[in-house]
């Protein structure tokens, strides 16, 4: 198994037993990419689960079939997630999705890395 993949979209890199997911500058529209994106990190997991960490960043908008869709199916083979955001708009933007999906694994939202890392350490 290899620690770092990367597509169009996202970097990811298995460290210390979480696996980290980095968007790139991107728009999810639609189910399509929802689930190339959803695959390739399945993919890459090789039927292991990890707590993710979620840099999103840099991802500039997902519509809502895209949301619903990493909500649910998106969360396959996760333990937990945390999102981590920058700017101001960004975390509001995660915020909202976390409250209008139910998630099917523990997520939190941060604007730092470490408070980030933290949280998923106890799902290790």
């Amino acid at each position: 198994m290899h620690n770092f993949l990367e597509t169009d979209y996202a970097r990811m890199r298995i460290a210390d037993s979480i696996l980290y997911f980095e968007y790139k500058p991107t728009q999810i529209r639609g189910i399509e990419l929802a689930r190339r994106i959803v695959s390739d990190r399945i993919q890459f997991q090789n039927g292991r689960a990890y707590p993710v960490l979620c840099d999103a960043s840099n991802l500039l908008d997902a519509d809502t079939i895209a949301r619903n869709f990493f909500a649910y199916e998106g969360t396959l083979l996760t333990k937990a997630i945390s999102f981590l955001v920058q700017p101001i708009h960004n975390k509001a933007r995660a915020e909202f999705f976390v409250q209008s999906n139910t998630h099917l694994v523990p997520t939190g939202i941060f604007t730092n890395e470490e408070q980030a890392l933290d949280f998923l350490k106890s799902y290790i």
